[in-house]
């Protein structure tokens, strides 16, 4: 068997097969190294290793192997910069000598710096907070050169759609038993006799998906079989409880996280089961419908009578120059709140007693109700077009403005659901991992726009 070569082998380290080392020049004015230049590294360290020393990291020089500090917080920069995925950000730092030079690693002889899943494992440990936390130090940083202000903040919400299939009636639940399945398969290979019952019911529930995705071919069959599914489902929610009440305090690691399991999913069988029955009575999708039952937040959000949006929503902020920042919210957040919620998160950003010369966000908000709380914070001006023939707040050449920054936001949250940021159509299979692509979208656009207008300043300077 032909030796596999360390790919994540020490910076010292000679090359182990025949070669020839190559000379390229890189030059101090390089766009990534001038954007290297602006970053305020110190303070991106200090939010990495926060969050990596709670989730477990030896960042702080234990005993046991070290974590590369220095060497992760720029390769994390630099991967958001590019929007690469870890195997890309691999293949990339192996052959880029400017992403060496980034790194300061021109002298390294070895191909390989890193490979694709320790650079997964350290991206992976900052979380969705952790990456939002980066993403208010390039903004300062953009603040501080210049690039951008807090004197308009416009908002909206959008929604950032799971890559999975459109989620009919059968999907969900052959899903939601297929969770079941793997919980009580752990519980049977640990003695608990109810469980084989459990499981019997989960295959028949298949069975039943089965036919309604082959043989059911009139409207009515399909009826029939998903009325006889959602019966095998609150029987098979009966069993799942009953099996549950088994499972003592005093039971091992693997029972008591299957029990965590199963208490989950039975808890969205609770709220998915009555919003099936109301689709089956009134051919209406319930509003915050769950759609997935891995991923329990991403909803069904219903945007007029005939659209509907599967996936969990998001408030989108943007500041002059095109630099976003966002939260996700609840799947029914009150529109009328948003702008509120806005402000709150851009004095996340730009400190506490921070507050924008004109906030703007679209007709969705009642003008009355937002624009009093609004001005009560000390917002000047609150640009909410009115509802039908009602009057605006800002006189016309604000409207003007108002008109122009909503335009511009929208032209925002689309580059972020780009192929190439990738704020949507996530194949992650979990609140936390989607959560943390949201905010990765947002860094990388941000990064992006940095370095375009650090380059755009030293061509005019030129």
């Amino acid at each position: 068997m032909e030796e596999q070569m360390d790919s994540t082998a020490i910076a010292g380290a000679a090359p182990a097969g025949k070669g020839v080392l190559v000379s390229i020049f890189v030059p101090d004015d390089h766009p990534l190294l001038r954007l290297k230049g602006a970053l305020d590294w110190a303070q991106i360290k200090a939010v990495m290793v926060k969050h990596w020393a709670a989730a477990g990291k030896n960042v702080s020089g234990g005993r046991g192997l070290a974590w590369p500090v220095d060497l992760y917080v720029p390769l994390l920069v630099l991967m958001w910069l590019e929007t690469l995925h870890a195997r890309q950000m691999e293949k990339y730092l192996s052959e880029s000598v400017v992403a060496r030079r980034f790194l300061e690693l021109a002298e390294q002889q070895t191909m390989h710096i890193r490979d694709h899943a320790s650079i997964a494992r350290a991206e992976a440990a900052l979380g969705a907070q952790g990456k939002a936390e980066v993403n208010t130090l390039i903004i300062k940083t953009a603040q501080e050169l210049g690039f951008t202000n807090g004197q308009i903040l416009s908002s909206d919400t959008t929604v950032q759609e799971p890559a999975l299939g459109y989620p009919t009636e059968p999907g969900i639940l052959k899903g939601w038993g297929e969770r079941i399945e793997r919980a009580l398969n752990k519980l049977k290979a640990r003695g608990v006799k109810t469980a084989q019952a459990g499981i019997k019911q989960v295959k028949q529930l298949y069975q039943s998906v089965k036919e309604h995705q082959l043989f059911a071919h009139t409207k009515a069959e399909r009826r029939k079989l998903l009325e006889k599914m959602v019966a095998q489902s609150e029987e098979l929610r009966q069993q799942i409880e009953s099996v549950i009440k088994q499972i003592s305090r005093r039971c091992g690691r693997v029972k008591q996280s299957a029990k965590l399991k199963l208490e989950a999913l039975v808890e969205i069988a609770r709220q998915l089961l009555p919003q099936i029955k109301q689709w089956l009575k009134t051919g209406k999708v319930a509003s915050e419908k769950i759609i997935h039952a891995g991923i329990e937040q991403a909803r069904a959000i219903v945007k007029s009578k005939w659209r509907v949006k599967f996936g969990m929503k998001w408030l989108i902020n943007r500041v002059k120059g095109g630099y976003v920042f966002g939260l996700r919210v609840a799947p029914r957040a009150d529109e009328n709140k948003m702008p509120e919620a806005g402000l709150k998160n851009y004095r996340e950003v730009f400190g506490e007693k921070a507050k924008p010369q004109l906030l703007v966000y679209d007709r969705g908000a009642s003008l009355p109700l937002a624009a009093e709380k609004l001005q009560a914070e000390g917002v000047k001006k609150v640009g909410i077009p009115p509802r039908g023939q009602g009057e605006w707040m800002v006189g016309k050449k604000d409207q003007q403005v108002v008109k122009s920054e909503r335009g511009k936001t929208e032209g925002s949250i689309g580059r972020l659901k780009s192929r190439k940021y990738g704020f949507s159509h996530r194949q992650e299979r979990s609140l936390a991992t989607q959560e943390a692509a949201g905010q990765r979208a947002m860094v990388s656009a941000n990064l992006n726009t940095l370095r375009r207008d650090l380059s755009a300043q030293a061509k005019a300077a030129r």
